[in-house]
């Protein structure tokens, strides 16, 4: 083996054990996990069970598990996790329940002075951390304001508590077009517009106002709940998704005010204003329902109120049903996907255009 071959298997060594030192080796010890509560979470004295338990993660390795409580407050009991993850090598993080048990204490007696204040929100675990979420569907502008305003006083009263809690608050709009299957888990946050902030109401509501205004722009649905300089703002904010349309000539057409859903998928709702501002085809309706004769001739449909059940497989579920949109053509139903979407083939099928991004 010669020099250079040596240096080289050297050099891997040297790095493996870098990244091994860098990374966590091992779970962590309980005066670790403590020291680690005390540091990141809460800097108060906490009582730590002697033992843990042992736990499956969902990734399918085993969660070390201790007890713990506030020394102050011995009845909120929450759990301290040393967690491993694995990327290129092992790692061991640390997580707890704190927030949640925590906010779970904070909420029974915010209920209990205030009974009813909650009425009609959604509350339950965060799907992306230990703390609870506390959510609400608006069907309105105007509603974004007064959910937040009781959002806003429950945080007030956890503000005013001896220990500090951390609560996530999300909102989304009810959607009553476009989000067909709501039997689906977490509903909320599978919707366009969810947004969720951390301990910070006005911050959830600046968020709220900007993804709903998103939405009427892009599925051009309930438009007539913004200003046309909203609509604008809402549409450079997302300037990624603006497109042009290339006709078969090769003449290219911009549409400012309108966009994309993704890179590569057209809304009903755009569809039919590209249809229309492009002025070459026979179109009547609204956004949300119109007819046109696509470039082959064919009488075509769209609406946002075509959708039916469709069976399908998978994996996790098996056969199931679920509510997919279609198309009308020549009195035909041509099924789409539980999405109201459309993709470039399609567009190209029905106008013998294609769209792109325009910074593609």
């Amino acid at each position: 083996m010669n020099n250079y071959a040596r240096k080289i298997i050297l050099l891997f060594f040297l790095f493996l054990t870098c990244i091994l030192i860098l990374s966590g080796c091992s779970h962590y010890k309980r005066d670790e996990a403590a020291e680690w509560f005390k540091e990141n979470v809460v800097d108060e004295t906490i009582a730590v069970s002697r033992d843990y338990t042992e736990r499956k993660s969902e990734e399918g390795y085993t969660d070390r598990v201790w007890s713990a409580h506030l020394k102050d407050k011995p009845e909120i009991e929450f759990e301290l996790i040393s967690h491993p993850t694995y990327n290129l090598f092992m790692d061991y993080t640390m997580e707890t329940t704190y927030h949640l048990e925590m906010g779970k204490y904070y909420l029974d007696h915010y209920l209990e002075e205030y009974p009813g204040s909650l009425d009609g929100l959604d509350i339950r675990e965060s799907n992306h951390q230990h703390m609870l979420d506390i959510s609400g569907i608006y069907d309105t502008h105007g509603e974004i304001r007064e959910l937040c305003s009781e959002l806003n006083c429950l945080e007030d009263y956890i503000a005013r508590q001896e220990f500090p809690c951390s609560v996530e608050y999300s909102l989304a709009y009810r959607e009553p077009l476009t989000f067909l299957n709501t039997s689906a888990p977490h509903g909320t946050a599978y919707r366009d517009t969810y947004v969720f902030e951390t301990d910070n109401t006005e911050s959830l509501e600046q968020s709220a106002l900007k993804a709903f205004a998103t939405y009427a722009a892009t599925y051009r649905l309930a438009t007539d709940q913004f200003t046309p300089e909203q609509l604008r703002d809402a549409v450079n904010a997302n300037g990624n998704y603006r497109f042009t349309i290339t006709r078969t000539d090769g003449t290219e057409l911009c549409y400012p005010g309108l966009l994309l859903r993704y890179s590569d998928s057209m809304t009903f709702g755009c569809l039919y204003e590209v249809l229309s501002r492009e002025g070459t085809y026979d179109v009547t309706g609204s956004p949300e329902e119109f007819t046109f004769t696509s470039a082959g001739g064919r009488t075509c449909s769209f609406s946002y109120f075509y959708h039916a059940p469709s069976e399908s497989w998978s994996e996790d579920s098996g056969y199931h049903t679920k509510e997919v949109y279609y198309y009308i053509e020549d009195g035909t139903q041509i099924p789409l996907t539980e999405t109201p979407f459309i993709d470039n083939e399609l567009f190209t099928e029905l106008t013998g255009s294609t769209f792109r991004t325009i910074n593609t």
